[in-house]
C-alpha cells in the first residue's frame, strides 16, 4: 500500500488543500491539475476492477475518488475570485509561471529596438532607406517637441488624452494576445515593431542633443515602466496561445488552447489594469513641466515596486509549478 500512496501523493496533497482551505485556494493551473489526477485515478480504478486487482488497491482508489467526488461534481458554487485576490495572488503568480514566454516577448522587442537605435545613430542615410518613412517623421516631431522643457499638454485635454492613450494601448495589447492564434506571427510582428519604434525614436531624439534626450526619456520613464511591461506581458500571453496551437502535447489542440487561453486571459486582465495606470500617468504626470530628476526618481520607485510585486506577491500555499506552455 505504501507504493499506492506514493503513486497518488500529488492528488492527496491537492485534496488536502481543498478540504482545508477550499477550491479557491488553488491556482487555475492547480485546479486543472486536480481534474487531470482525478480522471487518471478513475481510469485506473476502472481498469483494476475489470482485471481483478488486489482488494487493497481497489479499496484505496475507491475511497480516494469518493473523497474527491464532491469537489469535482457537486461542489457548492463559489463566487468569482475577488479583485483583491486576483491582484494579490493570481496575476503575479501567472506572470511568474509564464515568465519565459514574457521574456521571449522582451527579447523579440528589445533586439530590433537596439538595432534600430544603432542604425539611425551611425548611418542616418541607411536608416532613411530601411526604416518606414512615417516612423522617422513622427520621431523627428517627438524630438522637436522635447527640445525645450514645457508643459505641452493643455490641462483641459488631459482627461481625453489619458482615455485615448488607455484605449489605444489596450487595443495594441489585445492584438498581441490574439496574434497567438496566427501561430504567433502577428504577436512577433507587433513586438518587433514596438521595439523598433522605441529604438528609432530614441536615436532621433539623441541627434537633437543631450538635453532633448534627457527631456524625452524623463517624459517616457514614468508611464513607460507600466506601459512597456504590460506590452511584454501581452506578448507573452500571445506566445502561450501560439505554443498551445503549435505543440498541444499529449492533449487535443482544442483542450491545449482552452487551458492556455485561461492563463493568457488572466495575464490580459492584469495588463488592462496596468495600462489604465500607465494612461493616467502619461496623461496627467508625464507632461508636467517639472525637473527631469523627479520624473526619473518616480520611475525608479515604480520599477522597484512593480517588479517586487511580480517577484513576491501571491507566494504561499501550494508550491508554484513554473512552466511555459
Amino acid at each position: 500500500m505504501a507504493n499506492v500512496h506514493e503513486e497518488w501523493r500529488r492528488l492527496e496533497e491537492l485534496l488536502a488543500v481543498i478540504k482545508t482551505h477550499g477550491v479557491m485556494r488553488l491556482s487555475a493551473e492547480e485546479v486543472l491539475e486536480f481534474g487531470r489526477w482525478y480522471r487518471r485515478a478513475a481510469a485506473e480504478l476502472a481498469f483494476h476492477r475489470t482485471h481483478e486487482a488486489e482488494p487493497e488497491r481497489l479499496f484505496y482508489l475507491n475511497d480516494l475518488l469518493g473523497q474527491c467526488y464532491p469537489f469535482v461534481y457537486s461542489a457548492p458554487r463559489q463566487p468569482w475570485p475577488s479583485v483583491r485576490r486576483f491582484f494579490a495572488v493570481d496575476f503575479p503568480r501567472a506572470v511568474r509561471q509564464h515568465a519565459l514566454a514574457i521574456f521571449l516577448a522582451v527579447f523579440i522587442s528589445l533586439l530590433p529596438g537596439l538595432i534600430g537605435y544603432v542604425v539611425v545613430r551611425q548611418n542616418r542615410p541607411l536608416a532613411d532607406e530601411l526604416m518606414p518613412a512615417e516612423l522617422l517623421q513622427s520621431s523627428d516631431a517627438v524630438a522637436t517637441r522635447h527640445d525645450t522643457r514645457q508643459d505641452w499638454m493643455p490641462l483641459g485635454m488631459r482627461p481625453f488624452a489619458s482615455s485615448f492613450i488607455m484605449t489605444h494601448n489596450i487595443s495594441i495589447t489585445i492584438l498581441a494576445f490574439a496574434g497567438g492564434m496566427t501561430a504567433g506571427l502577428l504577436t512577433t510582428y507587433l513586438m518587433i515593431y514596438n521595439g523598433l519604434m522605441l529604438g528609432v525614436c530614441g536615436a532621433v531624439v539623441g541627434e537633437h542633443g543631450m538635453h532633448t534626450a534627457i527631456n524625452f526619456w524623463a517624459f517616457v520613464a514614468p508611464h513607460g515602466v507600466f506601459e512597456l511591461t504590460a506590452i511584454f506581458i501581452s506578448g507573452g500571453a500571445g506566445f502561450l496561445l501560439a505554443y498551445a496551437l503549435i505543440n498541444p502535447g499529449e492533449t487535443s489542440r482544442r483542450l491545449a488552447l482552452q487551458e492556455a487561453g485561461k492563463e493568457a486571459v488572466k495575464l490580459m486582465l492584469g495588463v488592462a489594469a496596468m495600462l489604465t495606470v500607465a494612461g493616467s500617468i502619461e496623461g496627467f504626470f508625464s507632461p508636467q513641466n517639472i525637473p527631469e530628476s523627479i520624473k526619473f526618481t518616480v520611475a525608479a520607485i515604480e520599477a522597484v515596486l512593480l517588479f517586487s510585486y511580480f517577484l513576491f506577491a501571491g507566494r504561499g500555499g501550494i508550491s508554484e509549478h513554473v512552466h511555459v506552455n
